[in-house]
């Protein structure tokens, strides 16, 4: 039985919604700032999702690899640094990311369990409870998170992942992510999308 104390202590917390103040900072820099962008598609030979109507959640529960693949839009290049199905809800990344699967339980339109399997595995279950960590729109499942970033770049990023499965199984994950900064005195501004899949574990 998961100990639900310690799924509440390995949550990440909740966003904070930064104050009229900063938000209005954020738009100055998003108007004057010059911006670039990068936003792939949904690679079509992963297969078609499975469908889900409305606001209703979308089924997540089985269990994957946790070390998945990035698609690659025409003309790039591969990424061989994988992505890892487990980063998206474990702030302890690092060590997240020592196991080798990734176990998802419950009813997506109530609450979820996220399970880290395998000998290196050391964090606590998750337990991630609709409305309060997640929602769901358009048949998919969103996360979402932000942050405020000092290194190289002083700014804010904010992230949204979008969860929904192909009819083969696998776990697909359409990753969101916009910013704006100064970079030496100068307002920057970017978005960008990617796509990641995660295998069903054997």
């Amino acid at each position: 039985m998961v100990d639900r104390k310690k799924g509440e202590d390995a949550r990440k917390q909740p966003m904070k919604y930064p104050g009229r103040a900063v938000w209005y900072l954020v738009l100055v820099v998003v108007l004057v700032a010059p911006s670039c962008s990068s936003h792939g598609v949904y690679p079509v030979e992963w297969g078609d999702l499975s469908p889900s109507s409305g606001d209703s959640c979308p089924s997540l529960a089985g269990v994957f690899q946790n070390a998945g693949e990035r698609a690659v839009p025409e003309g790039g290049s591969p990424q061989y640094s994988p992505p890892y199905l487990s980063s998206y809800f474990f702030a302890d990344t690092a060590a997240a990311a020592r196991a080798n699967r990734v176990r998802i339980t419950g009813d997506a339109n109530e609450e979820l369990t996220v399970e880290l399997l395998g000998e290196d595995a050391s964090l606590e279950p998750r337990i991630l409870q609709r409305q309060a960590h997640y929602r769901c729109e358009d048949g998919w499942l969103l996360l979402e998170s932000s942050r405020w970033i000092a290194e190289n770049v002083s700014g804010f990023e904010s992230m949204t992942y979008r969860f929904r499965k192909t009819h083969e199984g696998a776990m697909v994950v359409q990753v969101s992510s916009s910013g704006v900064g100064v970079v030496f005195v100068v307002p920057v501004a970017g978005s960008s999308t990617e796509w990641h899949r995660f295998l069903l574990a054997e």
